[in-house]
């Protein structure tokens, strides 16, 4: 499936994955192709998208998420790479939730 994560200032990842996963009011997603057509809220924590290769980990204040069946689609508030992996990355985006309410 073709993954899109894009923010207000950039596009920070275009490319196929086997699956994403993420944070949703209703707990942690795992998207894999053929998904069920969805639109949710993302919480503040980790994306992580995986292919066949490695996995891609970003830190995310919080967004939205649409799913079509072959596409995923990421409008995250404020994201960054992170290079540790899921869990540094859940725990990097609650930060960022936290340093932008602040502002």
């Amino acid at each position: 499936m073709n993954v899109e994560v894009v923010s207000p200032e950039k596009n920070y990842y275009t490319g196929e994955a086997t699956m994403v996963i993420s944070r949703t009011p209703n707990g942690e997603i795992g998207i894999l192709d053929n998904h069920e057509p969805t639109v949710a809220t993302l919480l503040p924590g980790g994306l992580t998208i995986e292919n066949k290769d490695n996995r891609t980990s970003f830190a995310i204040s919080g967004g939205v998420l649409q799913i079509t069946g072959e596409k995923v689609i990421v409008l995250g508030e404020l994201v960054e790479e992170v290079a540790e992996g899921h869990e540094s990355a859940v725990e990097r985006g609650k930060a960022l939730a936290k340093q932008s309410e602040e502002l």
